[in-house]
């Protein structure tokens, strides 16, 4: 292995004679960051199961180079494919880089026969390509491991790479932006029970804490549930993930058991955007811990915490709750849809506080369509409230408004940065020196990054080459000046009102 500062349990390395697709999974972001999310390791698993592929892992950055694969040093560009994840929007900026770094072409036009096929997927492709053509063969649009089998045999049958495009273009739900095609059906799989779940996973053998440990420590990761089905007018997830489908009791538990057994973990990791939408999540976690096994569960709807769930958690090891109020004003929950009131959000942490959970982290969005000064004001206040009457330790996670598309937002206007600047410093001065309270925000000129290619066309991508060579914040104001395109103006455009939208082609 290349890189020697770490070991990794369930890596795969074949014989690449013995071959005939070799695909590289790449991530572009931070080791840790792709590990800890589960498409890497269902890729990973599902691509390696099958005796003609070698799948091997790219990230940008925390291993030895992005232009050279984990698990043999194999160069990127002596991949048959080369495809990306892209959870998220800014991340487009270190999948140029690794095109780069790796001798492969960034623009897909200039690509010839010798030149790897370049695929991705994921949340943000899924709701609007249109930003990335430039760059991209061809997008996955909605749940790739549908039909990833198909695009690896379509691949390998072809006589050339115009041959495989042009084919790729056949599939449903693969949009190929040089080839002209009518509407792209998003991918959904209806029935979960029968989707294919990893449990041989990539476990790295490194010291608790180490920049190398997925987030959820070593455990084994555990889909429960795709999409929500609460459809907050905000989310992303709640519109182009529908409808929510959960694995079944039965089926969760084989995962596990069969998990444990291939993976070195003595936790597991439940994954799902709506997990206390589960109608039987108190069983399966005081099934877990009669396993002897410890327990990480994700945010939780406050309205579906209880007493015991809690007493539960705790017993598996859980020391936080997380729950998302979104706002402190009850009003503008309704309005956005989230159909939480305020009782339900300190019904949960009273009873967090009861069970002896000692942290709680919230999350919460200004610059909301609609919002006022006394909403804000009212994130302080609950905040301070909840800090006051429990003495927990809480984290205020604070993030900037970002339309998304195909959410019934996805037109509303992105506040500008004095606005949300000023909205954060509200909600710091009305909690400076309440006991125990630490405020996290994302820096709202980022968020305007992310607004811009969520929303955007395909004529950012002069605006995502350009910044592509700078790298950080200053490299996007720097790609805007040099390209005239008015980047960090499209979230606010008044024109987004009534112009037809770049992804109308999905469906």
């Amino acid at each position: 292995m290349p890189n020697e500062a770490f070991r990794e349990y369930n890596a795969v390395l074949k014989d690449f004679s013995k071959i005939d697709i070799a695909f590289g999974l790449c991530y572009p972001s931070t080791y840790r960051s792709g590990m800890t999310g589960l498409a890497i390791h269902l890729f990973y698993s599902a691509l390696n199961n099958r005796d003609d592929t070698s799948c091997e892992r790219y990230f940008r950055y925390d291993t030895k180079s992005p232009a050279n694969s984990v698990e043999s040093g194999r160069p990127l560009r002596d991949n048959h494919i080369v495809g990306f994840s892209l959870t998220y929007e800014e991340n487009i900026i270190e999948l140029v880089q690794m095109l780069e770094k790796g001798g492969i072409p960034v623009g897909q036009s200039e690509r010839t026969d010798d030149d790897p096929i370049v695929l991705v997927g994921g949340p943000v492709v899924s709701a609007n390509p249109e930003p990335y053509v430039d760059f991209i063969d061809a997008f996955v649009i909605g749940e790739g491991d549908i039909v990833i089998h198909k695009i690896v045999d379509v691949v390998g049958n072809a006589e050339s790479r115009r041959d495989a495009i042009e084919s790729l273009a056949e599939i449903e739900g693969v949009y190929v932006p040089s080839i002209p095609q009518n509407k792209i059906v998003r991918l959904i799989m209806k029935d979960f029970d029968s989707l294919f779940h990893p449990t041989a996973q990539v476990v790295a053998d490194v010291e608790e804490g180490s920049k190398l440990e997925s987030v959820f420590g070593q455990s084994l990761l555990v889909e429960v549930s795709r999409g929500c089905g609460h459809s907050c007018k905000f989310c992303l997830v709640g519109h182009i993930c529908r409808p929510r489908r959960t694995r079944s009791i039965s089926k969760l538990k084989a995962i596990i058991e069969k998990g444990v057994q291939e993976t070195p973990v003595k936790k597991v990791s439940l994954i799902a955007s709506s997990l206390g939408d589960l109608d039987n999540l108190e069983e399966l976690a005081s099934w877990v811990i009669d396993q002897d096994l410890q327990l990480s569960t994700p945010s939780v709807r406050a309205d579906r915490v209880t007493p015991n769930l809690l007493k539960i958690m705790k017993k598996a090891g859980q020391r936080t709750l997380t729950i998302a109020p979104e706002t402190g004003s009850s009003r503008l929950r309704k309005e956005m849809g989230k159909g939480l009131d305020d009782e339900g959000i300190f019904s949960a942490v009273r009873y967090a506080h009861e069970a002896d959970i000692g942290s709680l982290k919230t999350y919460f969005i200004i610059g909301l369509p609609g919002e006022t000064e006394e909403d804000v004001l009212a994130i302080g206040k609950m905040v301070k409230k909840l800090a006051l009457e429990t003495g927990m330790r809480i984290t205020v996670n604070v993030n900037p408004f970002i339309p998304k598309a195909h959410t019934r937002w996805e037109r509303e206007a992105q506040p500008t940065l004095e606005v949300l600047r000023s909205k954060i410093k509200i909600i710091q001065q009305s909690l400076h020196n309440v006991p125990r309270v630490r405020i996290e925000t994302l820096d709202p000129r980022n968020a305007r990054v992310q607004a811009a290619l969520s929303v955007g066309d395909r004529s950012i991508g002069r605006v995502i080459r350009v910044a592509a060579s700078y790298g950080g914040l200053s490299g996007w104001r720097r790609a805007e000046r040099e390209t005239g395109v008015r980047f960090f103006e499209i979230a606010n455009d008044s024109s987004r009102k009534s112009e037809p939208l770049p992804w109308k082609s999905i469906e």
